[in-house]
């Protein structure tokens, strides 16, 4: 099996880059909305899903987002997605699954915060102190070695068209 492990920080665009896999057929699995199942079940009163990543990934080991996003496999893909790696470990998951292949999707802070201010996500904080705040969170959690030992950068700070265009062409080189 190929796994593609998308990973960059928030706003960046993995989302659309995951919508693009998806319009070709790859199944495409969201980290974040399997922890989410996971943080609507056992969530403490009051905990943030950041708070909750933390926790599960200090009671479980660092890996264990990618362990229970293999859960959501079939068995049979030849290929599969998996949306918002945070962590060396669970790139290391996933490669005990198929051979591995890390996108890392790029944009500028100041590019990323005005995305996520329109985005307005329930659990978006919208204040740039607190989006600086939740990146120095995704860096403490592991994201920036997944960064830097990316086999792939896709810089998304230009247009839609034009990042979509480069998207493409990567995946098309990939599937």
């Amino acid at each position: 099996m190929k796994i593609i492990a998308i990973t960059g920080m928030p706003g960046s665009g993995k989302g659309e880059l995951s919508r693009l896999f998806q319009e070709k057929g790859v199944k495409v699995v969201v980290m974040s909305d399997v922890l989410r199942e996971r943080y609507k079940a056992e969530a403490k009163e009051g905990e943030r899903l950041m708070d909750f990543a933390f926790r599960m990934r200090n009671l479980y080991g660092k890996g264990v987002v990618a362990k229970m996003c293999l859960e959501k496999l079939s068995g049979d893909e030849k290929v599969v997605v998996f949306d918002g790696v945070r962590n060396w470990e669970e790139i290391e998951e996933f490669k005990k699954r198929g051979e591995v292949v890390i996108i890392n999707v790029h944009a500028s802070p100041k590019t990323r915060y005005e995305r996520l201010m329109r985005r307005a996500r329930k659990d978006d904080v919208l204040t740039i102190e607190g989006l600086i705040k939740r990146d120095f969170e995704e860096l403490e959690m592991g994201i920036g070695t997944v960064i830097a030992l990316a086999d792939h950068v896709l810089v998304n700070d230009k247009s839609l068209e034009e990042f979509k265009r480069e998207a493409e062409e990567l995946i098309n080189r990939l599937i």
